[in-house]
């Protein structure tokens, strides 16, 4: 496993900060398409985009779950509590199950729909869907996983922020601006 230097690697800042955007979209995008009615047109084309944000956001975690694989994050100051440290290393282990779980679920969702409808990628090109029966009777319980996945980690992700402002606003430790974007040498993760 790579190590060098006090921050992350610029690739390692931009998985994180573009996964967080497409997140915090999909969120958003969930709770409109929950609680709005629209017209049938722009209620498809909203649910397309977010099934096609949400595969594009599964592909970056991935990517950014290999990237971790090789790559060992920054310490945390070794003023932190042995507490603190254990609670930010099982938030950043569930961050990575919801991030997985939400956009895996919501796939699982588009393919075991009675509606049978293609995942598009933009219109680019269709996803594979998962071999479920096309008689609809996994997608209640699926869209209750998939919903419920969606909440949870909209929690883990706003402990998260919560944490990050702490160690930049209060602590001012440093730990916050280790996942800033830097482009050079003295970069990790």
């Amino acid at each position: 496993m790579k190590q060098e230097g006090t921050h992350y690697t610029l690739a390692a800042s931009l998985l994180h900060w573009s996964i967080a955007a497409l997140i915090l979209t999909q969120i958003g995008l969930g709770l409109v398409m929950d609680h709005l009615t629209f017209d049938d047109m722009l209620a498809f084309s909203l649910f397309q985009t977010h099934r096609a944000l949400g595969i594009a956001t599964l592909l970056l975690v991935a990517l950014r779950v290999i990237w971790r694989l090789g790559h060992k994050p920054p310490a945390l100051p070794k003023t932190l509590a042995p507490s603190a440290r254990k609670l930010a290393s099982s938030t950043h282990f569930l961050l990575y199950v919801g991030q997985i779980l939400s956009p895996l679920s919501g796939w699982a969702l588009a393919s075991a729909s009675s509606l049978a409808l293609p995942l598009s990628l933009f219109g680019f090109f269709d996803w594979p869907l998962f071999p479920f029966p096309s008689d609809g009777r996994f997608e209640e319980p699926l869209r209750t996983l998939h919903h419920w996945a969606g909440w949870i980690l909209a929690g883990i992700i706003a402990g998260h922020i919560a944490a990050a402002l702490w160690h930049g606003l209060v602590r001012k430790d440093g730990v916050f601006s280790q996942i800033l974007p830097r482009s050079g040498a003295g970069t990790r993760s």
